[in-house]
Order: C-alpha cells, then structure tokens, then sequence
C-alpha cells in the first residue's frame, strides 16, 4: 500500500520552463553630448529657501533654523536643532552631530525606513566636512544637531554635495556662529574628461568620482572624497576645477543669505 505523502522539504519547480530576460547595455549619456545640454565644467540650477520647516513648527520642538536646497532634480531638506544641552556636561567645546537619510521614494536603492550602513556612513562624511567651519569654541557643552532628508536624488555624489550646500544654509539661518560657509560639488571621471555635477545616469557610466567641500573665503578643503583610480595629475586637476565649482555655488548661497536680510 503506497501513501501518497508530498516531500515539503523539496521545493517544485514550475511547470514550465521560461527564457530569462536580458537587460541591454545602456546606452552612453556623452555619446552626443550632456543630456541637459549642459558644459563639462557647468553646475546644475540651484534653489534655495531658509526657514520652510520654522514656519510649519510652532511648537517647542521647532528647529532654531532650517533650509530647502534644489540642484537639478535633487532635492534636501535641512533642520538645525540647537546649541542645546550636549551628552558631556564638561565639554571645553561644543559638538556638531549630523543625522542623515534617503526618503524611500527618493532613489532606486532605498527601499524602506530602516537606516543602512550607507547612509550612516553619509551622516560621518557630512559631520566631518561642515564641523570645521563651525565655531564650536563659542558653544562649551552645547550641542548642534543636523537632521538631513533626501527627497529626491540624481547622483550619489552629487547628493552629499547638495546635503552639505543645504547644511550651510540651515546653519546659517539658525545664527550658528561660522568661519565660513561650506560649498561642495562632485565631478566624474568620463575616459579622459572630467564632468561637473553629474547626474545618476552620468555616474553609471565613468569610472571614477570626486567629492570637493570647501571654505572658499578662507580658501580650506574640509573634505575631499574619492572613488576609483586617476593619475595624480588628473587628481590635481579635478580638486581645481571642484574649487572653481565651489566658489560659484558658495557666491549663490551668499547672495541668497543676503537678500534674506534686506
């Protein structure tokens, strides 16, 4: 007598075989030029506002400033919470802590809310470039809070520049005390040609990546991020050409800040 019992430890397979699908090669984003039209050494349009999250907290927890910042089609948001009451209660200086994260709409690789490697990786990067600048002597025992959200992204590098851009002006409309204002731009590395704020589909197709943040009034290098092989010239060249970038995007924050005070 035979039992006709099913093996659950095996698992079955379909009842039809199906022909895998394969992807083609993308095609080159320089092949005739920039898509946007853009030079090599050209940064996106950039927009931004201080204060947007002030206005819609009114409540204790409100942050002591705020800003919005737009770069082509990225876009990041900035809340700055403090000085207030730091971890150390004897601290000779103050402490600049940044918090950093993707909305799960806003790139391909971010799936959920739960916080990865990356973007706690991304939360150092920005600490390490924007503390410098901060007068963190003038807040003993205080702490200064950075809470960073991408809304939209087009370019990893591209994105931590812009997050570092709108950390500045945050800090700024929350009457932090600075040196000086921190400005970031990204370029990539396309056969022999360097290539200014590229978007995600330009970085997928160069082989290396350089991030660039900058005091340009005291003429310091805060940070400087690179991902892939160059000769040192090419290395020189391109930590040139980001400082140039830095400059014009440092001159527009500067002149926004500016007008917010007329």
């Amino acid at each position: 007598m035979s039992l006709n019992i099913a093996d659950r430890r095996r698992i079955n397979g379909p009842q039809r075989s199906v022909e895998p699908v394969y992807t083609t090669k993308a095609a080159d984003p320089f092949a005739t030029g920039r898509l946007d039209e853009r030079a090599l050494d050209q940064v996106r349009p950039i927009f931004i506002k201080t204060g947007p999250l002030d206005a819609q907290s009114l409540s204790a927890a409100a942050p002591s400033g705020s800003a919005y910042y737009e770069q082509g089609k990225i876009r990041v948001s900035c809340a700055i919470y403090g000085p207030r009451q730091g971890r150390k209660s004897n601290a000779r200086m103050g402490s600049f802590d940044c918090d950093f994260k993707y909305a799960p709409f806003s790139c391909s690789w971010k799936r959920s809310h739960i916080k990865t490697s990356d973007e706690k990786e991304i939360a150092l990067m920005l600490e390490n470039a924007v503390a410098p600048a901060i007068r963190l002597e003038a807040y003993p025992k205080a702490s200064i809070d950075a809470f960073v959200t991408v809304i939209e992204s087009d370019g990893k590098a591209a994105t931590i520049a812009a997050a570092i851009n709108c950390i500045s002006a945050a800090l700024a409309d929350a009457g932090i005390e600075l040196y000086d204002s921190v400005a970031a731009c990204s370029m990539a590395l396309h056969g022999e040609q360097w290539v200014s704020d590229c978007s995600q589909a330009e970085e997928n197709a160069s082989t290396c990546s350089l991030l660039v943040a900058r005091m340009p009034s005291a003429d310091e290098i805060t940070y400087l991020l690179q991902h892939g092989k160059t000769t040192p010239e090419q290395t020189q060249q391109a930590i040139q050409t980001c400082a140039n970038d830095c400059t014009r995007v440092y001159a527009v924050i500067c002149r926004y800040l500016q007008a917010t005070l007329e």
